[in-house]
């Protein structure tokens, strides 16, 4: 199980996770306004105050790299809070591995209920001639 956790402490220490963390958040809600208010790409590059090339950068591509205060900015325009936290490491790793715990404990639990039932309907499909 070791391997595994450093893995994990290798990719979460790597800015670029994070980073990219909030890029596809920032991109989803961007997108979702989009969507929800009706706007074409004109239209909202207005709303943002950004030019349409850059919208069409951030739709096309996911390229938002824009300054802290700007994502800020642009996440207000949508209709969000940004909410960034700083959690202690040793408490995020101990958090997450109990969730990834609890998922697999889940996972595994649905999967054995679902043999389990394939298991009874092969039962009582078969006829005893």
């Amino acid at each position: 199980m070791k391997p595994a956790n450093n893995i994990r402490e290798t990719i979460l220490s790597q800015p670029s996770y994070w980073v990219e963390g909030v890029n596809g958040s920032l991109y989803n809600a961007v997108l979702s306004y989009m969507e929800a208010n009706n706007l074409n790409r004109t239209q909202l590059a207005s709303h943002l105050g950004i030019s349409k090339g850059r919208v069409s950068q951030i739709l096309n591509d996911g390229e938002i790299n824009f300054s802290l205060q700007k994502i800020i900015e642009i996440a207000l325009k949508v209709g969000k809070y940004p909410v960034f936290e700083f959690q202690d490491k040793e408490a995020f790793l101990e958090k997450q591995s109990k969730l990834i715990n609890t998922k697999t404990i889940s996972l595994n639990q649905i999967l054995k209920s679902s043999v389990n039932a394939s298991d009874e309907k092969i039962g009582s499909d078969t006829k005893v001639g």
